[in-house]
């Protein structure tokens, strides 16, 4: 992983060392994981979800999503999320899109970085 990649990512609030300590400082295995992300579908499901009103689906996708994001060190995403997860599970449906919004920020300056990872 190159050093313009590791700043993007820390630009985009993933917390290298922590998700680094997590996979025994296996750079390779970070990245393989990082790429994978794209594939995950849990930011579409909860977006999708949320249009459709169907809070258990979003709930779903939202803690799923914040897991996801916690294993990888993406600490910008995570912390939105969990906002999102929390009113969600208290069914507390107030400012959720601006919550989301949030979210949506913090999983776009992620997965800009990682598109250009190959």
């Amino acid at each position: 992983m190159n050093q313009e990649i590791k700043e993007g990512l820390s630009a985009a609030g993933v917390n290298m060392k922590e998700a680094l300590e997590r996979l025994m400082n296996n750079e390779m295995l970070l990245e393989r994981l990082l790429i994978k992300f794209k594939a995950d579908k849990n930011f579409p499901g909860l977006e999708k979800a949320l249009g459709e009103q169907n809070y258990e689906e979003a709930f779903h996708c939202a803690h799923t999503l914040k897991g996801v994001a916690g294993n990888l060190g993406m600490k910008k995403l995570m912390e939105a999320d969990i906002v999102v997860v929390e009113k969600l599970r208290s069914q507390n449906y107030d400012g959720l899109e601006a919550d989301m919004e949030e979210v949506r920020a913090a999983y776009n300056s992620v997965m800009d970085v990682i598109q250009k990872m190959g």
